[in-house]
């Protein structure tokens, strides 16, 4: 997934002379907008006005530390996921408690180079990027599963849509509904990644549709071979549903039309039987 340009930087400390400096490393050689903002008191409104894709922070700073002025950025809708990059000369960053926000990016230590700062900025950046494709994966693995535990329910309405036709015979209204529950299971088992279960619905929504535009209606087929097919869709989805550690119901046998009621053949008559009696 591509991630986009770092492109628009705000950098927060009280030393005007570490402002400028940076400033110039990073509009001059980094080739970024860049806004710098001397008062931690003053830094959610130039982030709000400005939009940065980042905001180097200073730690240490009178007034406001950086990370009130990260809990404040967060409370600001337009900021509340902006990545932060930390500035501090303490001597040991890694105690300070980063862990506390997913979208704080890491420290440089001061004091830096100001020549490698653009360089530096930009391997934070390609972080951001990983954990944002991380986070996507984890947001989309989830809906996934979220949709595997459905699929018992849409697979049953397919089935009952069947089984009517299967009970009634061929009926216009039927065929249509099964034909749209066939086309949306195509739909989002492909976003979602069931990719054999959308060629079945795909195919089970094909076979319909040509049903449908048959020249004379009824169709000359039985209706109940369709829920055969809605059974093929269902064996797939199990298989695939279960790769991925869902369950779906379990195989149904196939429904059938009732047998016809027919009246119960009548018993032939009894036979008399006479008895021959000698001299009779």
């Amino acid at each position: 997934m591509p991630h986009r340009p770092l492109k628009q930087i705000l950098v927060v400390d009280d030393d005007p002379d570490l402002l400028a400096v940076a400033s110039l490393a990073l509009t001059a050689l980094g080739g970024y907008t860049v806004e710098t903002c001397g008062a931690p008191t003053e830094a959610i409104e130039a982030a709000r006005g400005f939009g940065p894709d980042l905001v180097l922070l200073d730690v240490a700073m009178p007034g406001l530390s950086g990370f009130e002025v990260l809990s404040a950025l967060r409370d600001v809708p337009a900021t509340s996921g902006t990545p932060v990059v930390f500035m501090t000369a303490q001597p040991d960053p890694r105690r300070l408690p980063l862990d506390q926000d997913r979208a704080c990016l890491g420290v440089i230590r001061k004091p830096f180079d100001p020549a490698a700062l653009p360089d530096r900025l930009e391997e934070f950046w390609r972080l951001h990027g990983r954990r944002r494709v991380e986070a996507h994966q984890r947001e989309f693995e989830s809906l996934r599963r979220v949709y595997a535990a459905e699929l018992p329910e849409k697979i049953e309405a397919m089935q009952l849509a069947a089984t009517e036709l299967a009970t009634v015979g061929w009926d216009r209204d039927r065929l249509e509904g099964l034909s749209q529950l066939a086309h949306r299971m195509a739909g989002s088992a492909g976003l979602y990644r069931f990719h054999a279960l959308s060629r079945s619905a795909t195919a089970l929504e094909d076979i319909v549709n040509r049903l449908l535009a048959e020249p004379s209606w009824p169709p000359a087929g039985a209706p109940a071979d369709l829920a055969r097919l809605v059974q093929a869709v269902r064996r797939t989805a199990r298989v695939e549903a279960e790769s991925r550690g869902a369950a779906v119901l379990p195989d149904a046998a196939p429904t059938e039309p009732p047998p016809a009621t027919e009246p119960p053949a009548a018993s032939p008559p009894a036979r008399s039987r006479v008895r021959a009696t000698p001299g009779g």
